[in-house]
């Protein structure tokens, strides 16, 4: 029920513990998000917060392309080359935001303080975006999966839908293939970042846990230390319209470590904080620190005069309402050649 109202005084009710809280307050952790947030500095030189002074003020990242020739097959004076060429690319920021709301009387005839409210405001804010920006994450991930891959040994790639297509009877040995195809496509002496739907992190976890003492050996396929797997369980919705029943035998993607990642941002005003007093008593510019992915928040908070009787307030009440947003934006290494990208699909079929 809204507004606290479950807490009044009147109802002498008692507070619930932290024990019970974590049931309605629980979460799943952003792993994918937090692993893409964790490669920001190893893609971007430059400190992008500062450059960006503001939403509408593009920032560019400029790499140099990849110059493909054949060899020649001898030697000339009157040889001619070309010059090399750079590609910019303007990562694209969207703001996420989410709001709520006290009163100022709300809290003298509550059993809950006003501070209280606050705080478990702060907390369903930090979970909801959590949740949704693992959400983003995922999607980023899945939604840019190359649309180029040669390989042809032990799978074949699906071009309507962008996966590289291992047979059941091999799945045993899916991590093993999946190496060989990130190998073939030069993706050599490598650290990755497996992102697996719930049916693929089942099965991987079993292979990883069958030794030189089990019937069959499946070990060897995750021991040399270069393969991080992550839960993404946002992929089992967003793998279904791929077709009916397509990939329920397990699906994932793979990227080389450091070669997607997040960026986060927020306004000028929020670092550096603007007082109420300085701008009228209109607003008020801060930040905060969400304890669940560690990245700095935006906080605006404002105020208006209300009649909150019909919101467990009262008459002459003033309603504070707090906004908390981050702007993001997901990239990942870019590619000269069109439709291919550093993120490669795979699925048991």
């Amino acid at each position: 029920m809204a507004n606290y109202v479950p807490s009044n005084l009147l109802a002498a009710q008692v507070n619930l513990t932290g024990r019970f809280q974590a049931g309605e307050m629980r979460y799943r952790d952003p792993v994918v998000f937090k692993s893409l947030i964790r490669n920001q500095s190893l893609i971007m030189e430059e400190d992008y917060s500062t450059m960006r002074t503001r939403e509408d003020r593009a920032v560019q990242l400029n790499f140099f392309n990849r110059m493909t020739r054949t060899l020649g097959s001898g030697r000339s004076h009157t040889h001619t080359g070309t010059k090399g060429d750079t590609t910019i690319v303007t990562p694209s920021f969207s703001t996420k935001s989410d709001v709520f709301l006290n009163s100022l009387k709300t809290a003298d005839n509550n059993k809950r303080s006003f501070q209280a409210m606050f705080e478990k405001n702060l907390e369903n804010s930090f979970i909801n975006f959590a949740e949704g920006v693992e959400v983003l994450a995922s999607t980023f991930l899945f939604s840019n999966r190359s649309g180029v891959n040669g390989v042809t040994q032990e799978g074949s790639f699906d071009t309507t839908n962008d996966v590289f297509e291992i047979a059941v009877a091999d799945e045993a040995r899916a991590v093993q293939i999946s190496r060989m195809v990130m190998d073939i496509l030069k993706y050599q002496g490598m650290l990755f970042d497996i992102y697996c739907d719930s049916i693929s992190f089942n099965k991987f976890e079993y292979l990883r846990a069958q030794g030189s003492s089990n019937d069959i050996n499946t070990e060897f396929q995750f021991t040399n230390g270069s393969l991080t797997f992550y839960h993404a369980s946002d992929l089992n919705a967003l793998v279904a319209p791929l077709g009916t029943g397509a990939y329920t035998k397990g699906f994932w993607l793979i990227v080389p470590s450091g070669m997607a990642a997040a960026f986060d941002w927020i306004p000028k005003q929020n670092r550096e904080g603007v007082a109420s007093t300085s701008i009228g008593g209109v607003a008020e510019y801060g930040n905060i620190i969400n304890p669940i992915d560690g990245l700095v928040y935006a906080t605006h908070k404002t105020w208006v005069g209300a009649n909150g009787t019909s919101t467990n307030g009262y008459t002459q009440d003033v309603n504070e309402s707090i906004e908390i947003s981050n702007d993001y934006s997901f990239e990942s290494a870019p590619l000269t050649t069109a439709n291919e990208t550093v993120i490669q699909a795979f699925a048991i079929v």
